[in-house]
């Protein structure tokens, strides 16, 4: 038998030192289950590294997403521009208006995007899903992009690593410390 009165039996919010941040209202600081601490989620963040791996994270932010309704976010971070081979981008004002400007972007990589979105409807999400592509560091940009753009949940990919020691400096880890909101790794 342990001793509880270390690990808190009962709710201490200083201990837990749970705060509700400006990003995101799905942390509360009452630690009790109630209906009325159950986070409400809509919208999530989705990292998508093109590979299709990471289809599996898709499956679960489309889950995620039925249930709760929530708006789908897919970020793919780009580490060089030459990546987006062949992508162009094309605007069309229309005379006398700032409003009704037109952006077509064309490309590989738009195709392949355009492919998992269609595919996340054919899953069954009828809710908002819409994309970004950034160029840098994958952390940094994740990171940034979390912090921006008030999400409720985050969605990243773990990849098995055949080293211990490599696993407790992943990425993923260094994501989950520098965000303020829940995350799910996906294996």
């Amino acid at each position: 038998m342990t001793d509880n009165k270390e690990n808190g039996d009962a709710p201490n919010n200083e201990k837990a030192n749970l705060k509700p941040t400006k990003e995101s209202s799905v942390t509360s600081q009452t630690s009790s289950i109630s209906k009325e601490n159950v986070p409400s989620i809509s919208k999530i963040l989705i990292t998508d590294d093109g590979k299709d791996e990471s289809n599996t994270v898709f499956n679960y932010a489309v889950s995620l997403s039925k249930y709760s309704g929530a708006e789908l976010q897919i970020l793919r971070i780009l580490d060089k521009v030459e990546k987006i081979e062949g992508a162009s981008v094309e605007g069309v004002s229309v005379q006398g208006s700032n409003k009704n400007i037109k952006q077509e972007v064309k490309g590989q990589v738009i195709d392949e995007m355009e492919s998992k979105v269609k595919r996340c409807r054919e899953a069954g999400c009828d809710n908002k899903i819409s994309y970004k592509f950034k160029v840098g560091n994958p952390l940094e940009e994740i990171v940034k992009e979390t912090k921006a753009g008030n999400y409720d949940l985050l969605v990243l990919r773990s990849v098995h690593l055949d080293s211990g020691v490599r696993a407790l400096f992943s990425s993923a880890r260094k994501i989950i410390g520098n965000v303020d909101i829940p995350v799910l790794i996906v294996h």
